[in-house]
């Protein structure tokens, strides 16, 4: 029996083996599916922001005009001729001395001798005479100090001075200005007459002297 079955297996084995193993010729051989090409999908980049921008109005600066101090014998209206000596009457009391008229000076200055300070209602006064060169008279005088300044003088040390207030008259123009009030100083003359006293008010002819006399 177990001979038998053999027999029939090796028979099952060279019948399989004549079996050909091409297919037939009416059946196709079967085509390998074709692979699809992976395509990455094309991104498109954004298209740039346009940031609308107002056009820039250019701001001019708008000049400033600087008034000046006028100077003197420019300011408008009459101006009064004075030349570089002139009198001056210091007022109320009609003191007069003679002035150099001096454009390079700020301030006026008066020639004075005795000066004592002191204290009247919790302020500082200034006691002083003027004399009168002349003939040696002289009137005393008491005013409130306004304030004291620092004077530099070419070749001497710096001073200080008190500044009064004094009513000054030379011929038609009259003003109260403020004085420095100068001792033992040895002035050319005892009153120096500055731009505080001649802005845009008097013209100088320093060739002439006393003309404020000839009106």
């Amino acid at each position: 029996m177990a001979y038998k079955v053999l027999s029939a297996g090796i028979g099952l084995l060279l019948l399989a083996g004549c079996i050909p193993l091409t297919p037939p010729p009416d059946q196709k051989p079967v085509e390998a599916p074709m692979e699809c090409p992976v395509v990455e999908p094309v991104v498109c980049p954004e298209p740039p922001k346009v940031v609308e921008t107002k056009p820039t109005t250019k701001i001019e600066p708008k000049p400033v005009t600087v008034e000046s101090c006028p100077k003197v014998g420019s300011g408008k209206g009459k101006m009064n001729p004075l030349g570089q000596v002139e009198y001056v009457d210091i007022l109320p009391l009609g003191f007069r001395q003679k002035a150099r008229i001096d454009t390079g000076i700020e301030i006026t200055s008066v020639e004075v001798f005795e000066l004592v300070e002191f204290e009247r209602d919790g302020k500082p006064w200034v006691k002083f005479s003027l004399v009168d060169r002349s003939n040696g008279e002289g009137i005393t005088m008491k005013e409130p100090i306004k304030r004291t300044v620092l004077v530099k003088q070419k070749g001497q040390g710096d001073i200080r001075r008190h500044v009064v207030l004094l009513t000054l008259a030379i011929g038609d123009l009259k003003d109260e200005v403020e004085v420095t009030l100068a001792g033992n100083e040895s002035f050319e003359y005892p009153i120096l007459i500055g731009r505080n006293f001649l802005q845009g008010r008097a013209m100088v002819d320093v060739s002439r002297k006393f003309l404020a006399l000839e009106k």
